[in-house]
């Protein structure tokens, strides 16, 4: 298919040079009534098909002529050049001119005789011939100015005529007037009319042949290399310069088709002629073939049939294009990129195509095209395709889901047992650690009450403000055993679904002033400072007013534990909108980041040795959230290690005040 395609490509360009031959029904345009239409009609095919290099035709003997090429120059020698005669009209005042110049150097002797003779011709080439002279001895005496115009008046209207020596009036006479501007000290104007001058030349304004060209581009060359430097304006001379590095990159560009088709058209008559001569009946098969001299390919399709005897008509297809826009956009299209490789390679082994970096696996396909032309070998590489690729692409891949599923299954199992028995283990763990730490918490009070109970009992008791005081720690030691039964029993009544909330308005600020007076009471003595701050008027909550007691006492007696030196304990009520927010604040060791969320696990202490220190059992604060969410309220903690906690209650306010009163009377 891929060969197809270019094949029909080329074909294309063949029937359409076979139909304009057809349609004009000549071989040369250059010499036939029609030749201007069929030109044009050659130019329109070359500049239309991108395929086609140059159209060319063999004519008889041994000439090959490329009808639509624009050449930069031409070959050498290709023009006849008179032997210097001057016809007899113009002969004598001319001689007398050229002796007047340049023996006598009687300038305007020399100015009258060729103005003489000019006015005695009314041949083109001799007119500007004589007018070059004209302006040559305005030079030499001093008539810059009028050299000057003449010199443009040749470039317009003369630039296109040979002089009998060969030689376009044009690149003279532009020479002459860029060198005149220099003579005039005009150098910005000199550069400006050198650069006119090289780009005429480049544009191939004027037909030149090989070493009229190099004379010519040579002074251009070396005069705006001389001349660019003394523009004082930078940006003039930086846009100069640009505009002389494009014309000699298409200088260059020019140069090589050039000289590419100068090497074609002086070397491929034999092997044209050769092909030609397989004629039979006036018929010869379409020849393609390559053609490789002087260094240079060429791709060639002569036609199947000759237009007028003596003549043979062909292509020079792009080779160029032909890769690039026609072979590799169909390669792209056609192969599968991410599972194939490509390359196109020469006949020499040479890479001109591929895909990009080096073809990866193993060569599976390669492939030339029909007779091989062009002769152009295409490599096909398909990549090593991964395993569990093919795996999962063929037929047995049931058999790989089912045991990826089954495997999945089992690792996920394994997992969850695995999570599960972490789980019971350090549920174990901390049960254990729960009964050890619950043992010591009732061990110390109870040990605390028989001591003093026995000095008691035995009046060893030195004074009655001894006694006193140990009356207060003998209450103090059972109060902190009743706290301790209670929230053990608590906790397992709430776990267990049993605990029983007694709800009714509760005025959150005195019950927070009433916790506060008794906290300083029982802890003033130790150096505590526990202060309340509430705002006047509060809304009421409907609440277990003993189980949100229970669960603030938790919180204020957890930052007393926790204080360390500074031991001010703040609690602040304050309502917002339909909620009551209490905030427990101290000033103690604080919390780590990553111990904050574990805070209200039950059996959970810090792992800090400074909180291990402290004695409690670890539910007091489980205890709290589990009363708080029971009372459809939310409980958090903010806190910085070194810098203290804040535990803050958010409870929702059910009453109004005085609704409140209204269904407690």
């Amino acid at each position: 298919m891929i060969a197809d395609t270019v094949d029909a490509r080329i074909a294309v360009a063949e029937q359409s040079l076979a139909f304009v031959l057809a349609e004009y029904g000549t071989a040369d345009g250059q010499h036939t009534a029609d030749g201007a239409g069929l030109s044009a009609a050659l130019d329109s095919l070359h500049t239309r098909d991108p395929v086609v290099e140059e159209v060319f035709f063999l004519e008889d003997p041994e000439t090959v002529r490329l009808p639509t090429a624009d050449p930069l120059f031409l070959p050498d020698g290709g023009r006849q050049v008179s032997d210097g005669t001057w016809p007899a009209a113009v002969a004598p005042d001319v001689q007398d001119g050229q002796r007047r110049e340049f023996r006598e150097r009687d300038y305007g002797g020399a100015l009258a005789s060729y103005r003489r003779a000019l006015g005695n011709t009314s041949d083109p080439a001799l007119e500007g011939e004589l007018l070059l002279s004209i302006t040559r001895v305005q030079r030499k005496s001093g008539q810059l100015e009028a050299a000057a115009q003449n010199c443009e008046m040749l470039l317009r209207d003369y630039g296109r005529v040979t002089t009998r020596s060969g030689v376009p009036v044009g690149p003279t006479a532009g020479l002459e007037h860029a060198s005149l501007l220099l003579a005039r000290a005009d150098s910005v104007a000199a550069l400006d009319a050198f650069i006119t001058l090289f780009t005429h030349l480049v544009e191939a304004s004027w037909s030149l042949e090989r070493a009229q060209f190099e004379f010519f581009r040579g002074q251009a060359n070396s005069s705006v290399d001389a001349l660019l430097p003394v523009v004082r304006d930078a940006a003039g001379r930086d846009e100069r310069r640009r505009a002389v590095t494009t014309l000699r990159a298409l200088e260059d560009q020019r140069r090589n088709k050039t000289e590419r088709l100068l090497e074609f058209q002086a070397n491929a008559r034999e092997e044209l002629e050769t092909r030609v001569s397989r004629e039979s009946g006036g018929d010869v098969i379409t020849d393609r073939f390559v053609l490789v001299t002087g260094g240079e390919t060429y791709l060639v399709s002569l036609l199947s049939r000759a237009v007028e005897p003596g003549t043979r008509w062909g292509l020079l297809l792009d080779e160029a294009y032909l890769q690039d826009g026609v072979l590799k956009p169909l390669l792209d299209s056609l192969v599968d990129l991410t599972t194939t490789d490509w390359l196109v390679r020469s006949r020499d082994g040479r890479r001109l195509l591929g895909t990009q970096g080096s073809p990866v696996g193993s060569l599976t396909v390669n492939a030339t095209f029909a007779s091989n032309f062009p002769p152009w070998l295409m490599e096909f590489y398909q990549r090593p395709q991964n395993p569990y690729v093919r795996l999962l692409a063929s037929s047995q891949s049931i058999y790989f889901y089912m045991f990826l599923l089954i495997a999945g299954i089992l690792i996920f199992g394994l997992i969850l047992t695995v999570r599960s028995v972490s789980h019971e283990l350090e549920l174990a763990r901390l049960k254990s650690d729960f009964v050890s730490t619950v043992s010591h918490e009732f061990k110390s009070p109870l040990t605390s009450i028989r001591q003093l109970a026995e000095m008691l009992q035995t009046g060893r008791v030195p004074s009655e403000e001894r006694r006193q005081r140990y009356y207060d720690v003998l209450v103090e030691q059972s109060s902190r055993l009743s706290s301790l039964v209670t929230n053990i029993l608590d906790l397992a009544r709430i776990e267990e679904g049993r605990k029983e909330f007694q709800f009714g308005p509760v005025d959150v600020g005195d019950l927070v002033r009433d916790l506060v007076t008794t906290t300083q009471h029982r802890t003033g003595h130790d150096g505590y400072i526990v202060e309340a701050d509430t705002q006047e008027t509060l809304p009421l909550i409907h609440a277990d007013r003993e189980a949100i007691t229970q669960a603030l006492s938790n919180l204020i007696d957890n930052s007393i534990q926790y204080s360390d030196e500074v031991r001010n304990i703040s609690v602040r009520v304050s309502a917002d909108g339909e909620c009551v927010t209490v905030e427990v604040q101290d000033f103690g060791v604080g919390i780590p980041s990553h111990e904050i969320d574990k805070v209200f696990d039950r059996f959970y202490r810090g792992g800090d040795a400074l909180t291990r220190s402290v004695k409690g059992s670890g539910l007091g604060l489980t205890l709290v959230k589990e009363i708080v969410e029971g009372h459809g309220g939310t409980v958090h903690v903010n806190s910085e290690p070194g810098r203290g906690s804040t535990f803050s209650v958010k409870l929702p306010a059910i009453l109004e005040r005085d609704d409140a009163e209204d269904t407690d009377r």
